[in-house]
């Protein structure tokens, strides 16, 4: 009778992970750009050198499946044409910060060599964020597209993360 019960618990365990294997369960922001495919923390920013004013702006994004929020701007200087919509904020020595706070579904960045676009794991204010440096990993002239995405147990362990792609320093 007990052999009866512990084959029914192996069928059931093995089942169970049968179907978190399959079942998308985990929300997560993944990177989508040739060659790179990996999994951003919750919060991250995009970093580039402004084409017109050479100074660098960032935007901090924010994961709330299904959207990703731009929660924040940062800005070394501000000129003709600038956004400003949000109230002042905290911001890393030598930029000007603002509170945004807009919904998006996807990110598609398109990223040169000349602008120097990095990603920042996390929020620029942290102490020493890990830095990717997307501009020298992938084509010039190349889009990235960021989305959140719900990955399922199976993808979710050995999709690599992005932060094992950074110099581990702040730039």
């Amino acid at each position: 009778m007990a052999t009866h019960y512990i084959k029914a618990a192996v069928v059931m365990v093995a089942a169970l992970m049968a179907i978190g294997m399959i079942l998308p369960i985990k929300p997560t922001i993944v990177i989508h750009a040739q060659p790179i495919h990996c999994q951003l923390p919750d919060t991250f920013s995009l970093k580039w050198r402004h084409s017109v004013e050479k100074q660098y702006w960032q935007e901090v994004y924010q994961l709330h499946y299904p959207d990703l929020i731009l929660t924040k701007t940062y800005l070394q200087t501000f000129g003709a044409g600038t956004p400003n919509l949000g109230e002042p904020t905290r911001a890393p020595d030598g930029y000007l910060g603002q509170l945004v706070n807009l919904p998006m579904d996807e990110l598609n960045w398109l990223v040169s060599h000349n602008m120097q676009g990095e990603i920042v794991m996390g929020d620029a204010v942290e102490a020493n964020p890990a830095i990717m440096p997307i501009h020298q990993m992938i084509e010039d002239r190349s889009v990235v597209n960021v989305r959140p995405e719900k990955l399922t147990v199976w993808q979710y362990i050995t999709l690599p993360r992005c932060k094992a792609m950074t110099n581990g320093t702040n730039g």
